[in-house]
This record gives C-alpha cells, sequence and structure tokens, in this order.
C-alpha cells in the first residue's frame, strides 16, 4: 500500500535509519530534519527546490553522508504513467483514467531498499511544467504532506509505484511528473528527469435539467402507432365448384350454375381497394362514416394497436358468370364491397366489440338486387360466445340505385375463460346470392389480428392483439439522468436493447411465478448491481436529491432492465440474451449535479473508456431517481396497462433525444434540445 510518511518510517525497511541513529549518538553535527506539512510554502517550496526541500517521506538524517553512512538511493530513467502505459509519437505516456498509476525504477548502491516521492504538475501551452498538483492522500481523502505521494519501499532496481486519488486530475489533461529516491535515512539531491501523461478524455456527457418530483405520469398511449399487419386471407367455403371456364386457384369460390338463368354464381376477397372502390370510400367518408376505432379513417390497409384493430383496405366481390351451353359467354355481371371491420377489445373484460362496414362500389343492373347474409364467428366456440348482430343499413342492394346506402354492422364476443390463456381467432363469412344467381360464399380472417385472452397478467380477465409490440417511454421530466442512461446504452451499444430502429425488441420477465424459467428478475439485478454497490464502488460524484427524497442514497441502475431476458444477468441457459459475468463488464457512468439546475450523464472516467462492445449498462445515480423511472410507472402504467405476459416483445423509445448523435466516438448531447 502506498503511503504518505512523516517522522521516520523508514527505519522499517533500511539499516540506512539504524546507522544514522547510532550517529546521532557519537557524532555531534549528524542532525534531523522533521516534515512539517501544513505551511502552503512547506507544501510546495517550489519548481526548483531539492527533494530534501519536500520530505514528506520522513525527515533526512543530514551529514550521514560526510559521517560515511552511505550512497543516497537514486531515481531510476524509466518513468512510465499508465495504464495502459503507452506513448503517443511524441513520448506522452496515454493514460486511459484519471486515477493514474505513476512508476520509476530506483536504486541504491549500498543495496538498501528505497521509496519514491511523485510529483505532478500541470504544463503550460508548450507543455512545461506550470503548477503543483497537490495530491490527495488515497488512504485517509485528506491533502498529502507536501502535495506528493510517497510510494512503499522496493528492493534497489525495483519499480515503486503511486496511484492517484480519482479527483485529483481533470480528464483529457497533460501532466508532469518527477521522483526523488529517499532510502529512510537520505534523498536524493536532485529530483528526476521530467515525464509527461495525458489522461483520456470523457467518452460521454449528456447535459439534463433537474428531476421534477411532481411531472405528471407519461400518457403511454399517446406513443403506441398503428403497426401494419397482413392483408386478410381468405378460405373456401365448401362445398364450391370450379369456376366455368377459369382454372380453380384464380381465387373464387363458386356456386352451381343457375338453370333457369344460366349463371354462375363466385365471391372472393382481394387484398385491396380498386380505383373506383378509394372513389366511394372517399364520398362516405365525407358523409361521416361511423368509426368504432377513431384512428382507422387515417389508414387505408390493415393495422393493429395493443387493443384495437383496423381491418380495411380490401374488396368483397360477387359475379355472375353468364354461360351457355356450359361454355362462358364471356359476359360476367359484377358486385363489390369495399370492406372495413373494426375490433375494440377490452383489457379489463373478456367482452370486446367488432364492426363491419359494407360500402357499395358497383351491383350490376343485371343483378337485379344482390343480398348479403354476414356471419361472424369466433373460431372457438367452447371458449367464446357470440352476441346478437345489429346492423344499421339493409344488406340488400338494388341494381337500381346500386350506392344508395352502406351496412354497418355490430356485434360483441364473449371469452369464456376455461384456462388461464387462449388465443382466439375472429372470422368473417360473406354469403351473396341474387334472384338470378345462387349463392357463393367466402370467409376471410386476418392472422396478424390474433386476439390472447388471457387471466395471468391480472386475475381480472383481459384481451389484447398480442402481435402488437407496444413501446414504452420513460418520464423523462421526473428522471432525466435514468433515461439518458437508457438511451445511452440502447443507441450505443451493438445489440441496442428495446431499439425500433434496430428490430431489437426488449422481452419482458415478469415475476417468478410468472415466467418459464422460474428466474426471480432481482437476481438478475444482483449480477449487474449487487446490494451495496453503488455506496462501495459506484462514482462518488453521483448526486442524491435529498431535497425530494427525505435520506435519499446512491443506487446502481442497469440497462438493459433487470426485468427482461435482455438482462446482462440473464443466464443464456434460460433464455438470456446478452449474459455478462458481473456488472463490471457493462459501460459504468454516472449521474452528477454541477451546478443546481445542470445534471451531466457522465462515463466514469476512473476507469478505461468504453469500449462500446459490451452488452450491458451500469449507472450510479439518485436511489429516488434510479426507482422512480421504473417502479409503478412501468408496472401499472405500462407492462400492467397492456398485459404483457412472458417474453412479450416491446419496444423502447426516447423522443428527447431524437436530435442526439450516438455515431460519435464521444457521445456528448444536451437535452431538451437548446
Amino acid at each position: 500500500m502506498q503511503t504518505t510518511r512523516r517522522g521516520m518510517p523508514g527505519r522499517r525497511f533500511s539499516t540506512r535509519a539504524a546507522i544514522g541513529a547510532a550517529l546521532l549518538a557519537i557524532v555531534p553535527f549528524v542532525t534531523t530534519t522533521t516534515a512539517v506539512a501544513s505551511p502552503a510554502k512547506d507544501r510546495d517550496p517550489g519548481i526548483t527546490a531539492p527533494p530534501s526541500a519536500t520530505p514528506a517521506a520522513g525527515p533526512e538524517v543530514r551529514g550521514l553522508a560526510a559521517a560515511g553512512g552511505g550512497s543516497r538511493p537514486v531515481s531510476g530513467k524509466n518513468l512510465q504513467a499508465g495504464p495502459a502505459f503507452t506513448k503517443d509519437s511524441a513520448g506522452i505516456w496515454q493514460t486511459n483514467r484519471t486515477s493514474v498509476t505513476l512508476r520509476n525504477t530506483v536504486t541504491d548502491a549500498d543495496g538498501d531498499k528505497s521509496d519514491l516521492s511523485f510529483q505532478v504538475y500541470t504544463t503550460d501551452a508548450s507543455g512545461n511544467p506550470k503548477d503543483q498538483v497537490q495530491l490527495t492522500d488515497p488512504d485517509t481523502g485528506k491533502p498529502a504532506a507536501y502535495g506528493v505521494l510517497v510510494s512503499d519501499f522496493v528492493t534497489s532496481g525495483g519499480t515503486a509505484h503511486v496511484t492517484l486519488r480519482y479527483g485529483d486530475l481533470k480528464p483529457n489533461t497533460t501532466y508532469a511528473f518527477r521522483t526523488s529516491a529517499f532510502d529512510g535515512a537520505l534523498y536524493e539531491t536532485t529530483w528526476s528527469s521530467w515525464a509527461k501523461f495525458h489522461t483520456r478524455g470523457r467518452a460521454v456527457d449528456i447535459k439534463l435539467p433537474e428531476p421534477k418530483k411532481d411531472a405528471p405520469a407519461v400518457n403511454q398511449d399517446d406513443h403506441q402507432e398503428p403497426q401494419k399487419i397482413p392483408q386478410p386471407s381468405m378460405a373456401s367455403v365448401p362445398p364450391t365448384e370450379p369456376p366455368t371456364g377459369l382454372s380453380a386457384p384464380s381465387g373464387w369460390n363458386c356456386g352451381k350454375v343457375n338453370a333457369k338463368t344460366g349463371i354462375q354464381p363466385c365471391s372472393r376477397v382481394v387484398p385491396r381497394v380498386s380505383k373506383s372502390g378509394r372513389q366511394a370510400l372517399v364520398r362516405q367518408a365525407s358523409s361521416g362514416l361511423p368509426h368504432l376505432v377513431d384512428w382507422c379513417e387515417t389508414y387505408t390497409d390493415s393495422h393493429i394497436k395493443r387493443y384495437e384493430a383496423c381491418i380495411s383496405g380490401f374488396t368483397y366481390e360477387y359475379e355472375g358468370i353468364v354461360v351457355k351451353d356450359g361454355e362462358p359467354t364471356g359476359e360476367v355481371l359484377n358486385a363489390s364491397w369495399a370492406v372495413g371491420q373494426e375490433v375494440r377489445l377490452s383489457g379489463n373484460g373478456g367482452t370486446f366489440t367488432q364492426q363491419l362496414i359494407l360500402v357499395p362500389v358497383e351491383v350490376d343492373p343485371k343483378f337485379v338486387s344482390v343480398t348479403l347474409d354476414v356471419q361472424f364467428d369466433c373460431l372457438m366456440a367452447d371458449d367464446c360466445s357470440n352476441g346478437p348482430q345489429s346492423w344499421d343499413g339493409a344488406l340488400e342492394w338494388t341494381g337500381v340505385d346500386p350506392l344508395s346506402h352502406n351496412a354497418i354492422g355490430k356485434i360483441d364476443h364473449t371469452w369464456t375463460p376455461t384456462d388461464k390463456v387462449d388465443l382466439l381467432d375472429l372470422s368473417t363469412k360473406i354469403t351473396a346470392y341474387s334472384p338470378v344467381a345462387n349463392p357463393a360464399a367466402t370467409r376471410w380472417q386476418a392472422d396478424g389480428a390474433q386476439i390472447r385472452c388471457e387471466k395471468i397478467a391480472s386475475a381480472t380477465p383481459g384481451c389484447t392483439f398480442y402481435k402488437y409490440v407496444p413501446t414504452w417511454v420513460m418520464n423523462f421530466t421526473k428522471t432525466p439522468p435514468a433515461v439518458a442512461h437508457a438511451w445511452l446504452i440502447q443507441s450505443k451499444l451493438p445489440n441496442h436493447p428495446g431499439s425500433r430502429a434496430a428490430n431489437n425488441p426488449m422481452f419482458f420477465l415478469p415475476a417468478k411465478d410468472k415466467n418459464a424459467p422460474g428466474r426471480d428478475p432481482d437476481d438478475n439485478r444482483k449480477v449487474i448491481c449487487p446490494d451495496g454497490w453503488a455506496a462501495t464502488y459506484g462514482n462518488p460524484d453521483a448526486t442524491t436529491v435529498p431535497e425530494i427524497s427525505a435520506g435519499d442514497k446512491a443506487s446502481c441502475d442497469e440497462f438493459a432492465y433487470a426485468s427482461s431476458y435482455n438482462s446482462g444477468g440473464m443466464p443464456s441457459g434460460i433464455g438470456g440474451l446478452n449474459e455478462v459475468d458481473t456488472g463490471n463488464d457493462c459501460v459504468q457512468t454516472y449521474a452528477t449535479r454541477v451546478k443546481q439546475g445542470e445534471w451531466h450523464l457522465y462515463d466514469d472516467i476512473r476507469g478505461a473508456a468504453p469500449t462500446w462492445k459490451e452488452f450491458c449498462g451500469r449507472s450510479a445515480m439518485s436511489g429516488w431517481i434510479n426507482s422512480t423511472s421504473m417502479g409503478g410507472a412501468f408496472s401499472s402504467g405500462f407492462s400492467g396497462k397492456y398485459r404483457l405476459l412472458d417474453k412479450d416483445p416491446y419496444w423502447v423509445d426516447f423522443p428527447q433525444f431524437a436530435h442526439c448523435d450516438a455515431t460519435k466516438a464521444t457521445v456528448a448531447c444536451t437535452v431538451p434540445k437548446p
């Protein structure tokens, strides 16, 4: 252990001190000096003063050499600074931290053990030593005697070293240092030559505002954008006949030829809307189509949210193929409707509603009229019941005035739990018929809008479109440092946990009794953030907020979250995606208030800069900020609200950081944007 000694500790290490003590008794002109460290002039006697003027290693026995006490120790010429103990092309040591280790060799012609005093100076614009840096005793945290650090004694020819205390040096700064040797009785007469070193700059500097205790909760619904799903797929409704004159794979479901009229009826679903269909929709939209889901009118194809679906942008077609003598004549009667299907689920109940809008596009007058029969099915009859249909508008259209009206139907479905979870498919069948043509039926369903009903997320049943990936937005106004830490790790690391842009969602790990491997999320936390880590090992400059929360203490924040399969603490053998051995393998940061109203998230300059190849982040920050950033806000405002189950994916978004550039080597940004 390095020390900053007063008195004569050299007696424990060297026979020279014993000789000096004996000489004191027999040689009256041999005297000692005692170090007095309090006056500033003694701590910094000047750059040209000899080593004996700063006797931090202990008092020198004056006259000892003249009395035959032997040779003085000598500093070596192997001055080094590190880690990583490498020089640049100018010969300046490049250190990867501010807690720098300085070292040099030391020899004594008499073979005595010696120590080294290390003196550090700032440098001027020309690189010359300028002002002495008053170093801190790393053991006591108090100013070191004479502003220098003293190494332990080493054997002659050995390497002595000291490690400077965090806070003594500034980042991205060039310093000069030198050494003087002491063997327990004698100092060398001059300081060693100078060596220069440069501390690394910060890799992270994100400027942030003050946390606001009473900031309102984030309305998560405001951040849920519709997610596109495939258009509905069509299924045949037996019995069917091949379409006369057409190949079977053409997509039509056909009935038998009407013996009186020679017309074969066919129907199908087309996953698009024709130009005339779009025009019909525009006309009807301008007159105010009623919507079960208000955002449906914005989209021309199929989308879902967690509790809402708009299955639209497709067409139901019914045609009559005119047949004579068993061959099609080429004449075809056409009728079609633009279809909009909307579904609204409940997160707090097993009953949900769907609405079907039929907007006529054309009805050939030769059909005379076309009537549609609509059947709504919940394809799990034992667990899902269908209520009565209600229609606004008749389901019959005449060829005289085919665009006279729309038809809007509603129906409720109810899930009756027989187990904790069921997957339900909504399927719709339309059968069309005319006075001159037989019925033809087509069924469709949207696989992307499959429904999951369960009693796992809550004892109260609820249903979701579980294929929708919701977006979690942290409360930046309330806890800026925690949000900045999560953004940094997501944006900068190669695994990008929770990033929609990188298509790497976060995967939810619920409580131990609700996840497949039976893993307690707190066990993940303990890998990255062991109990007491922040107080013992976290950056001491992490700022707490006792004015917000009395007794607030430093805490350890991790990203990806402990309650996720993305956590660095989640073992890969049970589904973990980014397993690390300890939190030491993560990017290390801390949050500090530099002045009232201004906070910064910094990388921990005590160690090496991040490589940005890590798979997790660990940050020292206020316990109130850390716990408030997630806590109930996530469980009640997000995971519970959207009924996330084990391994459900979700995105993590940071709208306040959209202007920040994480591609640069140094991540520097002011949030919110000035």
